[in-house]
């Protein structure tokens, strides 16, 4: 095990934010550091060459900060721990099952390894075992519980709210700048600067398409930025409908709506494309829950943009053809593709999986998916998948009427803007996931909607302005 340059840097920062601040500012450096999800933290070459990112790092002092004495330190971790009763138990299910269950089953069904390296054959499996890829799931699933349960405790504190939004702006922005960066720069000498960010020990792959240049950022493919700024202008979306600092979240969201949008990654397409039917459902069948006036402003953007790349396309007649190829290749072509029929496999392992071990799953990190429902079922079973919907209902809370309300400011309002972009951002996953772990962004924006919505809504409210028109509605009402 090695502390790479990143590595180094987060221990630096970590430690010093260990002793000169508080839980919001550490929950900060946790959210930043996942910006970086194609680099690599810490090298194992004893587990076969995988890496820690550094988000997954920076939990560690995001943990000691949560337990450190300190002013009203451990009064919310009791609250923090029975709000994550349900994310406990998938954790340490997922953990146990990781070392447990290849052993068990071993050799009673075949599998395709989470890394299966080259791929000689379309159906290709082994027989079930134990191996690296099940300890490093283990880690990951310690990490996404260690991140849930410092969200809601950072969450909690009073004045958290801002300091999440403002961060969250600040993630957003940059991560559309460094896409754009990334399609700018390729091909040219000033690709190895963004190349330098991307140390971690994942698959890097061919980042074109058509002839033309794939937007991943600093991560290692487009998917996965994709994923992450799909999750992010979900955030930023509902941050702007609920208006909190409603010029900065809306340009943060329309520009990673662009970057999404000519990222030519089917992961964003799925994030936009879901996006864009609920807003309008939610409009129709939930009335307050989007107002007229955000209603016609997104219709106006929606409308602008399309008429722009219709444009573009229109009076270029190669760029048309180009285009066209691209999208089908993305979408109704990706289905029939070697690469689309062997995700179909993939995920039908799950299924096969949970029918073979009677409900209780294979383990954690023992076999590639590419759908996290079926990944979570195939490995951690009954207890998993229970558990999992358990978590996203109570981060949700979907017999809140704050969840649906626009109208409403504060802390509740950041925390409601969080549990849509829990629920949503599983869009993408639940047709692309390898791993049963749903991840540490995930778990963040879970845990910031149950810390800001159940325990942290009273005390920042106060910190969080008004808006102008509730103000004036508050002054009416004293004056009557």
């Amino acid at each position: 095990m090695s502390l790479t340059l990143f590595g180094i840097i987060i221990v630096l920062v970590g430690a010093l934010l260990l002793v000169r601040s508080g839980m919001a500012a550490m929950l900060a450096f946790v959210m930043v550091a996942t910006l970086f999800g194609g680099s690599a933290a810490i090298a194992l070459p004893a587990l076969g060459g995988s890496t820690i990112p550094p988000a997954n790092l920076a939990l560690l002092f995001l943990i000691l900060r949560a337990i450190l004495p300190g002013p009203q330190q451990m009064e919310r971790l009791g609250p923090a721990l029975r709000a994550n009763a349900f994310l406990i138990i998938f954790a340490l299910y997922g953990i146990i099952s990781a070392f447990i269950m290849p052993r068990l089953f071993a050799g009673t069904i075949a599998v395709t390894p989470l890394r299966p390296g080259a791929v000689r054959q379309l159906y290709e499996a082994s027989p079930l075992h134990f191996s690296s890829q099940n300890i490093t799931t283990a880690v990951y699933l310690m990490g996404t519980l260690i991140a849930g349960l410092g969200a809601t405790i950072g969450a909690a504190r009073p004045g958290s709210a801002p300091v999440i939004v403002r961060t969250g702006i600040i993630i957003a922005i940059a991560h559309a700048v460094l896409g754009f960066i990334s399609i700018l720069v390729a091909g040219t000498a000033l690709d190895s600067i963004v190349e330098f960010f991307r140390n971690g020990n994942y698959a890097q792959l061919d980042q074109s398409i058509g002839g033309l240049n794939r937007m991943n950022g600093i991560w290692p493919e487009a998917s996965g930025f994709a994923a992450y700024g799909g999750a992010w202008m979900i955030f930023m979306t509902e941050l702007w409908l609920r208006d909190i600092e409603r010029r900065r979240t809306g340009f943060a969201a329309l520009l990673l709506a662009l970057a999404l949008l000519i990222s030519t990654s089917s992961t964003a397409y799925v994030t936009l494309g879901g996006y864009s039917v609920i807003l309008p459902l939610r409009m129709a069948l939930l009335p307050g829950s989007v107002t007229l006036s955000k209603g016609l402003m997104l219709a106006a953007v929606t409308f602008v943009g399309a008429l722009i790349v219709l444009a573009a396309i229109t009076f270029n007649t190669a760029a048309l053809e180009r285009f066209g190829h691209i999208i089908a290749i993305m979408t109704v072509e990706k289905t029939e593709s070697f690469s689309g029929m062997q995700r179909i496999y993939w995920a039908l392992q799950g299924l096969d999986a949970f029918v073979a071990t009677a409900g209780s799953g294979v383990g954690a990190g023992s076999f590639r998916s590419s759908s996290l429902i079926t990944a979570i079922i195939g490995s951690m079973g009954v207890i998993g998948i229970v558990c999992f919907i358990g978590h996203l209902m109570r981060a949700f809370m979907p017999l809140r009427a704050s969840t649906y309300a626009a109208q409403i400011t504060g802390a509740s309002a950041v925390g409601a803007a969080a549990s849509w972009t829990a629920l949503l951002m599983l869009m993408p996953a639940a047709v692309a996931s390898p791993s049963p772990d749903p991840g540490v962004m995930w778990a963040v924006f879970s845990g910031l909607a149950l810390g800001l919505r159940t325990h942290g809504s009273t005390a920042a409210r106060s910190t969080i302005p008004i808006r102008p028109a509730a103000r004036s509605r508050l002054k009416a009402r004293y004056a009557s």
